[in-house]
């Protein structure tokens, strides 16, 4: 991937160099400026997003979170400590208002959790959180409605509903795919 990259942009400075070579400059110029303003723009999110992760953690609203997908987190990973169950619910909570930065380190720390020393793959429940972080179910998309906002967008609220739709698709096939597959795992292993 890394060849293409350099092919890529050793092909474009070429083809700037003898088509605008005043260009080059500029061009290069503008890019770093919006990369850096977009780099910012996503650091802020980030920021205010882990901080309100950490808020909820420390006032308990994790916890009630994770009694109320009690239900929901016992079918997907199984019978879990209470220790996981926080994390995969700061986890999927975090991913569904769209701050994935903020659900990583929970998914880390409860893969952490889940892991035996003598472990030397995935279990069901790894792979089931791994899938969820991928397809994250968001109900409000902050991130891509930051960077949508950060570049001129004029209404990047318009982005709620299909991102709803695909990212509920996604989730439920992978759920079903995680199922099933860990399902026909378990009956070859007999």
């Amino acid at each position: 991937m890394t060849v293409i990259f350099l092919v890529m942009m050793v092909s474009s400075c070429v083809w700037l160099l003898f088509q605008k070579p005043d260009a080059i400059l500029s061009t290069s110029l503008n890019a770093i400026n919006d990369s850096l303003i977009l780099a910012l723009t996503l650091a802020g999110i980030y920021i205010f997003w882990m901080a309100i992760a950490e808020i909820a953690t420390r006032s308990g609203l994790i916890n009630k979170i994770a009694k109320l997908l009690k239900k929901p987190i016992k079918f997907l990973f199984g019978k879990q400590t209470e220790e996981v169950n926080a994390y995969v619910a700061t986890n999927i909570a975090a991913n569904m208002i769209g701050a994935s930065g903020a659900a990583t380190p929970a998914a880390i720390a409860a893969v952490e959790h889940m892991a035996t020393p003598e472990q030397t793959k995935a279990s069901p429940p790894m792979i089931m959180l791994f899938i969820l972080a991928a397809t994250s179910l968001q109900i409000i998309p902050t991130t891509i409605i930051g960077i949508l906002q950060a570049n001129g967008s004029n209404n990047p609220a318009n982005i709620i509903l299909p991102t709803l739709i695909v990212s509920a698709c996604s989730t439920l096939v992978g759920i079903i795919l995680v199922k099933m597959f860990c399902r026909q795992k378990q009956k070859d292993n007999r």
